[in-house]
């Protein structure tokens, strides 16, 4: 299987020519359509163990991609902060594949809630911890929009990083996310955020020093992330997981979540407001600072009903007072500051990848989450490149045409045994693709047809005649789909002309 079926073919030898000092495992612990990440062991420096995550050669020729993969690289290099991942070396902006190398972890809380609930005491650990990170990357202008379970890693002894800045955005850049692109992952992010439009060019021309703290209104919706993450860690399970995404939604925007003392009964009542005040449907009404909820949170639940503190507990509200400041003269009174917890260790990024694509091979196991769009760039890059980029295939005007795997955005023909793409004003166009969904939600995963899956990725406001393509590991593997262990790849969404 060649480059042109497989978006990963030769990609761990050229790897090896790009990281000669590392010795990669032969096969990677993970992968998307977007993305793998490989072991490996730094031969220079005693063989430490790390992680490398590299993109797929097919999206390291998209420069929308590009720039979103170097964007995550910028942002977790500039924010240097103990509780939140980072990047040992990484490509530079002219290579032809794009990757980073990263410490290795030793897990993360989605496999961590998968394995049984958790004490509160190490509860309020995680949330202590990862709202100490986002404080921190709010502070210096990055809102995360992506804080879930899968997210938040741990190295040694509990201490906990958070990862994956790949829609992150900071306020001294533009927004990478294009028009009727779904940011962040549902249940997890707010709703104002999860469809959000991306900010106007003119507002990105504007935006303040890279050093201006993040707006209210900003981390709001990190806020609400933070809150739903506790909830996870409380009740046992995502919140809303009952229903499907469409049904979801709609609880979400009604601000209709059930307790968790509802879903976990042996739960302190107190606990109840705390997370109903991180996800209330109105931002303004939430915790102003991920600092607060933790820190209400610690109180709320660090005292046992017999009026002793559990250890752990008894020890981050220690670390509280003592490193709350008196308030500056004439200043605004103080928010709770964050915490200080545990020493830092050497993690992995086990990342599932939220970059998305555009285009893509037809053999390939795509991966990801959400329903995305092409990014678009605006002129060139503010650092200098350090060689010619690779080139993306040209686009289709007048009347030609090309058979080739579509983007986003371009017509094609009727052909039914490959994609003809055309002009879309030409006579030729029969189909535009306006939605491509990878790796999308199946709230029906024993319907092989994936009909439930096809309309919650490609159903749209206004349209109900669409079609679908689709690929799932049916398809590459030949067996019958299985619901236990099957995954649909991708979602090809066109409408007929």
């Amino acid at each position: 299987m060649d480059e042109t079926t497989d978006p990963f073919a030769r990609i761990r030898d050229r790897l090896g020519e790009l990281l000669p000092g590392y010795r990669l495992d032969p096969e990677p612990v993970s992968a998307t359509g977007q993305s793998q990440v490989f072991l490996a062991e730094d031969l220079r420096l005693h063989h430490r163990k790390v992680a490398v995550k590299v993109m797929a050669g097919y999206l390291s020729m998209h420069p929308g991609y590009r720039e979103r993969f170097l964007r995550e690289i910028q942002l977790m290099a500039g924010l240097e902060h103990p509780n939140i991942m980072y990047v040992i070396t990484a490509a530079a902006r002219g290579d032809d594949l794009l990757y980073m190398v990263m410490p290795r972890a030793e897990d993360d809380l989605r496999r961590r809630l998968e394995r049984g609930d958790m004490a509160l005491a190490e509860v309020v650990d995680v949330i202590v911890q990862v709202a100490k990170a986002l404080d921190f990357a709010h502070d210096h202008g990055v809102v995360h929009r992506d804080v879930k379970p899968g997210n938040i890693l741990f190295g040694g002894e509990g201490h906990v990083y958070l990862s994956d800045f790949g829609v992150a955005k900071g306020r001294f850049g533009k927004d990478l996310t294009a028009t009727g692109e779904y940011i962040g992952t549902r249940r997890y992010t707010a709703p104002e955020v999860f469809n959000a439009a991306p900010a106007p060019k003119e507002a990105a021309e504007s935006e303040p020093a890279p050093a201006s703290p993040a707006t209210p209104l900003e981390r709001a919706g990190d806020v609400y992330s933070l809150g739903a993450v506790l909830y996870h860690c409380l009740a046992g399970r995502r919140p809303l997981d009952h229903l499907d995404d469409s049904g979801a939604e709609q609880a979400q925007r009604a601000g209709d979540i059930a307790p968790v003392t509802a879903m976990r009964s042996n739960l302190p009542a107190a606990v109840d407001p705390v997370v109903a005040k991180a996800m209330h449907v109105d931002p303004a009404q939430r915790y102003q600072t991920c600092g607060e909820l933790a820190h209400d949170l610690a109180q709320t639940v660090g005292v046992t009903e017999a009026g002793s503190a559990l250890p752990i507990l008894r020890d981050i509200q220690e670390r509280l007072r003592s490193e709350r400041p008196e308030p500056a003269a004439a200043a605004p009174a103080p928010r709770p500051l964050l915490f200080s917890l545990l020493t830092p260790v050497i993690a992995l990024l086990l990342l599932a990848g939220v970059l998305v694509y555009t285009a893509f091979e037809p053999d390939a196991g795509d991966g990801g989450d959400g329903t995305e769009a092409a990014a678009e760039s605006d002129g060139p890059a503010s650092e200098a490149d350090d060689g010619p980029g690779p080139t993306v295939p040209a686009p289709v005007t007048g009347d030609e045409q090309v058979e080739r795997r579509p983007v986003e955005g371009e017509c094609v023909t009727d052909d039914p045994e490959t994609w003809v793409v055309v002009a879309c004003d030409s006579p030729e166009a029969a189909e535009y693709i306006y939605r491509i969904v990878v790796n999308p939600e199946d709230p029906n995963p024993s319907q092989p047809d994936h009909d439930d899956a096809a309309w919650l990725a490609c159903g749209v406001d206004g349209v109900t005649d669409f079609e679908y393509y689709w690929r799932d590991t049916a398809d590459e593997t030949g067996a019958p789909w299985d619901p236990e262990t099957g995954v649909i790849y991708y979602f090809m969404c066109y409408q007929e002309l």
